[in-house]
């Protein structure tokens, strides 16, 4: 099993997090594509030598019926010759493991137990004494939903000198339970993201236990014997480990924003309206020395108070609360997307205060009145703003300490877009790339906020976003693999997944479909590819079987979610979408638009038969498209056979999937463009339209459609919101990245970059300006970057695209030759 170091932990001191004397080095296994001969054959100088080790006090416990918290450590000695310790880590649910009371990583990512991650680091020591130590903990259902679970245990092994020292099952490990954190359910329609929680005494990652006792074995070395015996193919039960190829997530101590409003008015977890009045007083001007200068702030007996802390910006992150004394004395940290209006209960300026409440969600600390308690949690929370409600005893209670320690996917907006002419797309990108980063972690999620959840539509768009903000696919493969292991008998995915609620839904299994398309044009892991085939073939098969005799899918199974319509069924079904109603335009143009997608992928892993397979049967899908739902009088498509009900959505997918002949397809754009009365794209939907828009060179619609995001920067809103905000209708959430692609067409689309071939072996840049004078843009490339420096004026354009592959440049009916390096563009 080779492997080698990509990166160096650089984590910032003071908090738990912390990590001021140990160097960590995140060190990359070799990826494991396939199940292969996981848990049926041990391998040898690997995490699978290493055994499972429990609380003897729950080592027959499977499901917990209650929260766990344990802590385990093994004190070790490192030689004057043997600084480096190398080792494996995993847990069920999750583990925080530190060393010398510093912090070194956290995990494992969220998965299945089929395919349960595990992370390796190389730990760099004085010589000397040393102790390892790891915070684990299995929550059952007060985890979220995304966090499965087989049952509790902690992992280790390490190599050389240290493996009888460290490896659990053979090192000298302790275990002790600590402090119950007690889950107290949730609020503010909060579900999916865990529970909240009472933490006494002192947080999870600070609790040392009364008593230690030897671990329990729960499972000894995957395949243990059975390699002796390895004909058979017996299968040790349990979790099946995976080395992860995914990043470690963000990690950093921040105080961001400010202390707006501190009341001395409100109740324990009520929601208070605060004045102008509650703005300016010294409590406000405590709590702000607190954030930005470090000063202890100390809360006198027998006091109430309830401050409002703006953010500055949406952040993900764990709390971190330091306490001394204050017996007795209890505070609540509850989070929120936005403050509300008294008077009407609505969001409106999402950075105002004034006359609005915070109601929230997040957890209640009990402080037991010892020196520097350290409260936190162990599911990170999220939102513009945090609600700190505070009531003491008859001691004060200081706090030496505020702060948020951030984590998310490291996923930075390394690409660029500009244009003088039109700044507000800078505040776009900007709110668009928050919301990515805010929904990208071990998994992506539709929204952090209210349910963490991962759903195969909202994914497809994301992965578009990751790939023009990033040269990193490993978020993109992580998600397609997840959904790839997660397939039922007839080859569906599951609507959301991994989750403990899973939904069903044919439509977003088409969805998941066309990733792989995407996947083959802008990156290169044909390896990774190529172990995916067997279930995209499966699913492809799976879809063909709900075909009718027309050859058009029928009676689909699950919710046939498509988009939230206005004038649509309230669960986003389009019309003849229901099982029972018949056939629908717009999953069977998504059908066409998977025949693609799948011929693309066979024809780039060398598979031309079976990709000339999926295009003569997308071919006669489309001819059935049109005979179905062809409206001669009306000049577009209708959603269904009877021709009622007409929609953008059916009118954009059937452009984009060539399903209609060239003149008919020129009659059904004009419609979409002009006619009124069709059902309208939503903001997750407007992808599709947009591609639409561009691909008949109509970048002004665009731009003017931009409108609804320029909306959301006025709001004051820092990330996306999930739905147009209008006057009968408030979002749900203020953060859902199913809306971050403007980011995509920028640079694709106005700036024209473009893969032109598999594996993007080649690129077009074909700018579609829609009235925009100037482009400047950087788009990812598997090689490097594809920068474009462009003026346009009287239908000239000039300047330069710099390429790490050769492609073509389009422009006006003319073409110039592309080569590697920088081009001079005078067209």
């Amino acid at each position: 099993m080779k492997n080698k170091v990509i990166v160096v932990a650089s984590l910032l001191a003071g908090s738990f997090f912390a990590n001021a004397d140990v160097k960590v080095e995140r060190v990359m296994r070799d990826p494991e594509y396939t199940r292969g001969n996981i848990n049926l054959l041990r391998r040898t100088d690997s995490i699978d030598e290493a055994s499972w080790i429990w609380h003897p006090e729950l080592k027959d416990e499977i499901y917990a019926p209650k929260p766990r918290f344990l802590r385990f450590r093994n004190r070790f000695t490192v030689g004057k010759d043997k600084p480096e310790v190398l080792i494996d880590v995993s847990a069920d649910e999750r583990f925080h493991l530190l060393c010398d009371g510093e912090f070194v990583a956290c995990g494992p990512n969220r998965s299945t137990v089929e395919d349960w991650q595990y992370q390796t680091y190389a730990l760099t020591l004085d010589p000397g004494e040393h102790v390892l130590e790891a915070v684990v903990w299995k929550t059952q259902d007060a985890a979220p939903l995304a966090q499965l679970s087989w049952r509790g245990g902690f992992i280790l092994k390490s190599y050389g000198v240290y493996d009888s020292v460290l490896t659990t099952g053979k090192g000298n490990w302790e275990v002790g339970r600590t402090t119950d954190l007690v889950p107290c359910g949730s609020s503010n329609s909060v579900w999916g993201t865990g529970s909240q929680f009472t933490v006494t005494g002192t947080g999870p990652y600070d609790d040392i236990p009364d008593k230690w006792e030897k671990p329990a074995v729960v499972r000894g070395p995957a395949g243990k014997e059975r390699h002796k015996l390895f004909f058979f193919g017996l299968r040790t039960k349990g979790w099946m480990l995976f080395p992860s190829d995914m990043p470690d997530q963000l990690h950093r101590a921040v105080s961001p924003g400010t202390v707006r409003a501190v009341t001395g008015e409100a109740g324990w977890r009520k929601p208070h309206v605060y004045a102008e009045s509650e703005t300016r007083n010294a409590m406000v001007a405590g709590f702000n020395a607190l954030l930005k200068d470090g000063r202890t702030l100390t809360i006198p007996p027998k006091t109430k108070l309830q401050a409002a802390w703006h953010l500055g910006r949406y952040i993900c992150a764990y709390p971190e609360l330091v306490v001394s004394g204050g017996k007795g004395a209890r505070l609540a940290w509850c989070w929120t997307e936005s403050a509300r209006s008294a008077e009407t209960k609505r969001k409106g300026d999402r950075s105002a205060i004034v006359g609005k409440y915070l109601e929230g969600y997040g957890d209640n600390f009990v402080s037991d009145g010892r020196a520097r308690a350290v409260f936190s949690t162990p599911w990170f929370r999220c939102g513009l703003w945090c609600r700190i409600d505070i009531e003491t005893g008859d001691e004060p209670l200081e706090i030496r300490s505020m702060k948020l320690i951030e984590t998310r996917y490291p996923l930075e907006m390394e690409s660029s877009f500009a244009s003088a002419q039109d700044p507000s797309m800078r505040d776009i990108r900007r709110i668009c790339a928050r919301a990515m980063q805010m929904c990208c972690h071990e998994m992506l999620f539709d929204c952090p906020y209210y349910e963490q959840q991962m759903y195969p539509g909202d994914t497809r768009v994301q992965l578009l976003v990751l790939s023009a903000l990033s040269r990193d696919d490993r978020m993109i493969r992580r998600a397609i693999e997840l959904y790839d292991k997660a397939q039922r008998d007839d080859g569906m995915i599951p609507f959301n997944w991994p989750t403990r609620g899973i939904q069903e839904g044919a439509t977003y299994t088409l969805c998941y479909l066309l990733m792989y398309g995407d996947y083959v044009m802008h990156h290169t892991n044909e390896k990774w590819l190529r172990a995916r085939l067997p279930g995209i073939r499966k699913t492809m098969a799976g879809i063909e079987y709900y075909e009718n005799s027309e050859g058009l899918l029928e009676n689909m199974p699950g919710w046939q979610f498509m988009d939230w319509v206005d004038g649509w069924l309230k669960v986003g079904t389009p019309p003849g979408g229901r099982y029972g109603e018949g056939v629908n335009a717009e999953i069977n143009l998504f059908w066409s638009l998977a025949m693609r997608s799948a011929a693309l992928v066979e024809r780039a892993l060398g598979n031309a038969l079976q990709a000339a397979y999926w295009d003569e049967k997308r071919e006669k899908l489309n001819r059935a498209i049109v005979a179905k739902f062809w409206d001669e009088k009306r000049g577009i498509l209708a959603d269904t056979p009877e021709r009622k009900d007409f929609s953008e959505h059916a009118q954009a997918l059937a452009l984009l999937a060539d399903a209609l002949p060239p003149e008919k397809a020129r009659t059904a754009f004009r419609h979409l463009v002009e006619d009124e009365d069709l059902k309208r794209c939503t903001v997750y939907f407007s992808y599709y339209l947009f591609e639409a828009y561009f691909k008949y060179s109509r970048a002004d619609l665009f731009i003017r459609r931009l409108d609804l995001w320029r909306g959301y920067v006025k709001s004051g809103v820092t990330t996306l919101l999930e739905s147009p905000e209008t006057a009968a209708v408030e979002p749900r959430s203020d953060c859902h990245a199913w809306g971050a692609h403007p980011i995509w067409f920028m640079q694709t689309a106005l700036a024209g970059v473009k893969s032109d071939a598999p594996w993007f072996r080649r690129v077009l840049v074909a700018p579609q300006p829609g009235g925009l004078k100037d482009i400047k843009s950087r788009h990812p490339h598997p090689d490097g970057w594809i920068e474009v420096d462009l003026r346009f004026d009287g239908g000239r354009v000039y300047g330069k695209v710099v390429t790490p592959v050769p492609g073509t440049f389009a422009w006006g009916g003319r073409k110039m030759a592309l080569s590697a390096g920088g081009n001079v563009i005078d067209l």
